[in-house]
């Protein structure tokens, strides 16, 4: 982990979950974009693995995949430990009954896996935890 690398900006989450990007960097744009959006990564850009054609960009608590030169993911871990470039903010005292009053409003679907709360909805899912901590989000 490169110790001296902190983010160029911090953005909200809820406006991440509104907008279904960040900034102006979504699922679907050039891969170009995500370094004149992000900046400079944490981590050297990686693939997955040997063989795969995913690559990982890696930004503190958020993750971009792309292959063939196109964004596939956007996942942002807020229960991690890696600084943070996505933050609570206005919603970080937020409870259970919060997200699944939000979810009627978006007309997500609420499933529950084990102790994991899914919050699933066009474009993006959130995972939280059995008291409403989110833990992680994904947009695809």
């Amino acid at each position: 982990m490169n110790e001296e690398w902190k983010p160029i900006f911090q953005i909200e989450l809820m406006d991440i979950i509104n907008s279904l990007h960040i900034k102006k960097l979504h699922v679907g744009s050039s891969d170009s974009l995500i370094y004149e959006t992000m900046g400079e990564p944490e981590l050297p850009v990686a693939r997955l693995n040997r063989k795969s054609k995913i690559f990982s960009h890696l930004y503190g608590n958020v993750n971009i995949l792309s292959e063939n030169n196109t964004v596939i993911s956007i996942d942002i871990d807020m229960h991690g430990f890696r600084k943070k470039m996505v933050i609570l903010g206005r919603i970080n005292s937020w409870k259970l009954n919060n997200w699944l009053e939000l979810s009627k409003i978006k007309n997500w679907n609420v499933n529950k896996i084990c102790d994991v709360v899914r919050l699933e909805g066009k474009g993006i899912v959130i995972c939280l935890s059995p008291d409403g901590k989110v833990e992680m989000i994904s947009l695809s």
